[in-house]
């Protein structure tokens, strides 16, 4: 697997490429720092706030794996322990039912760093 980093435009905005995600972790809060990702065909957006950092994965087609999820982790947080980390696997179902509407993504996963 090769996490390979993608290069952002200029006036890229995450509200505006994942904006029922960032709505659900952010609200109106302020974004300081994010970079985008892709593991294969596996979308991965590491999210820096003024109090939080999420890393974001996303798939259109399948189910993302557990081994993806423990390489991103490795290479994005690699100090922190796993006891630290919030991995919720049910994100898009939550998501969904917070917005009130279908997301365009299959499949969503949000690690949280306590």
């Amino acid at each position: 697997m090769k996490l390979i980093q993608n290069p952002i435009r200029l006036n890229a905005s995450l509200h505006k490429m994942l904006p029922n995600t960032m709505r659900y972790l952010y609200n109106r809060k302020p974004v300081k720092f994010f970079e985008l990702y892709t593991l294969g065909s596996v979308h991965v957006y590491y999210v820096e706030g003024f109090d939080q950092v999420d890393v974001v994965l996303t798939h259109d087609k399948r189910t993302i794996k557990d081994a993806e999820i423990d390489f991103v982790l490795e290479k994005l947080l690699p100090d922190t322990p796993k006891a630290d980390l919030k991995i919720d696997h049910a994100a898009k179902s939550e998501i969904e039912h917070e917005v009130h509407r279908k997301l365009k993504v299959h499949d969503v996963v949000i690690i949280e760093k306590a």
